[in-house]
């Protein structure tokens, strides 16, 4: 399995979470949901570390992706949860 199929399903699980304006997502939340959803899409079973959701949003907040969504995503250091401010990001 392409390691780039694998991030896209990662991206498109957490714009998924974090677009849901009544919950606020932790990073462990966030791998849960990850390894869950590439269970569900290519049976991969040893799922996502702790490492790589910070950064696979450090990456949706950069220009690699072809949009810079820095101040779409935010992170609340009083609950370390992440969540959009707006709903303009589309991966």
């Amino acid at each position: 399995m392409p390691a780039n199929k694998n991030a896209l399903i990662r991206y498109k699980t957490i714009d998924k979470c974090l677009r849901n304006k009544y919950r606020r997502w932790t990073i462990e939340g966030l791998v849960e949901v990850c390894s869950n959803a590439l269970y569900d899409c290519e049976g991969i079973t040893n799922g996502v570390s702790m490492r790589t959701v910070p950064s696979d949003i450090q990456i949706m907040r950069s220009d690699k992706l072809g949009h810079h969504s820095q101040k779409i995503i935010k992170e609340n250091p009083e609950c370390r949860c992440h969540f959009f401010l707006t709903k303009k990001i589309d991966i």
